[in-house]
């Protein structure tokens, strides 16, 4: 991979990298007290700087001019969900979407390679309310791959994973894959996407739902809490990464035993595992820098 265009700190670790699956690990620092810890600040830095792009997508405004920076980041943080109702989600829910998403959506860019072909925002209704298909719209150009993802962000893994098979079994059928492609297509029409001629013929002439299925990867982001982090001050030792693998494959195999999909012989998941330290922190944090950048 090229040099990450998000993640510049390097803070978000690959442990493991396969066809069908990939896991990540937030990467420690000592302090100034010497002690290590996870470097949260530096994951949500990394994760709100997607929040622009996330919004207008790659191909919007790829160049602000100086003197309305701060207006178009303010505008991108205002067209997530508001704080209020952020907070009060994660009161009376385990998800949370608006993380998730973003993360999804730097995990494709920065380990994957894509570009956004739409903004996620293009699917959405009103403010306040969430938007409807999937959680990423991306493309690999010289490959021709449709990325279409889903991402959950739970304190417990079984559950976030239970909720990626709803939703594949959800969004995998005939009618809503034909239903997206439809709204698809016409916001790429509208945009000015790389070779955007290119992905209209390509949208226009999937008319099967074999067709369909050949196009696209579909990445499950499921991020969880774990004790790896309190386990192990070192994240690379043996002990630590023999740790890592067996709850990484472990739910694999419960992912697989699960996914009852009828065609998922023929489908192409990628699943993203990423467990983290403490997710009431690192919620916590994102609803502040939120908060923010919603009133800068």
């Amino acid at each position: 991979m090229s040099e990450k265009i998000f993640d510049k700190m390097n803070v978000i670790l690959v442990k493991i990298e396969k066809d069908d699956l990939m896991s990540f690990l937030v990467d420690k620092d000592i302090t100034n007290s010497s002690c290590r810890e996870c470097r949260t600040k530096e994951l949500i830095d990394a994760v709100v700087r997607t929040i622009p792009e996330y919004v207008f997508a790659q191909y919007e405004n790829p160049e602000i001019p100086q003197n309305d920076a701060i207006d178009k980041i303010r505008e991108a943080a205002n067209h997530l969900h508001s704080v209020e109702k952020f907070v009060k989600s994660e009161t009376n829910r385990e998800h949370s979407g608006d993380f998730g998403e973003l993360l999804l959506h730097l995990l494709l860019r920065d380990f994957k390679g894509t570009i956004p072909l739409v903004s996620k925002v293009y699917f959405k209704d009103s403010n306040n309310i969430s938007p409807h298909g999937f959680d990423a719209v991306h493309i690999s150009p010289e490959e021709k791959i449709l990325w279409l993802g889903e991402s959950k962000f739970y304190t417990e893994d079984k559950r976030g994973l239970s909720a990626l098979i709803s939703d594949l079994d959800e969004h995998i059928n005939k009618d809503y894959l034909n239903q997206q492609f439809l709204i698809i297509k016409k916001n790429v029409e509208s945009n000015s996407i790389p070779r955007r001629d290119e992905w209209i013929k390509i949208l226009t002439d999937c008319s099967k739902l074999e067709d369909k299925i050949n196009l696209i990867n579909i990445p499950m982001l499921c991020t969880y809490e774990h004790d790896i982090y309190t386990k192990f001050d070192n994240l690379d030792t043996r002990e630590a990464i023999e740790y890592h693998e067996s709850n990484i494959f472990e739910l694999k195999s419960y992912f697989d035993s699960k996914n009852t999909h009828k065609l998922r012989d023929k489908l192409n998941i990628v699943l993203f595992l990423f467990p983290i330290n403490n997710k009431k922190e690192i919620v916590n944090a994102y609803t502040d820098r939120l908060r923010h950048l919603q009133q800068i």
